[in-house]
């Protein structure tokens, strides 16, 4: 699958990093359009929440 594929290069990145990765990756296919990028304000929730966890 695309997902573990793309999660495989990132395996020895931190946990917090793939972590976001993983969650925009799923965000993404979720509302995958050719319009313009509407999930700006989503992914900067993710990142925010991640790095908050982490510290």
């Amino acid at each position: 699958m695309l997902k573990d594929r793309l999660l495989e290069l990132f395996r020895e990145y931190e946990a917090d990093v793939r972590e976001v990765i993983a969650e925009v990756l799923a965000l993404e296919q979720e509302h995958i359009s050719m319009e313009r990028p509407r999930i700006k304000e989503q992914i900067k929730d993710i990142i925010d929440r991640v790095v908050k966890n982490a510290t």
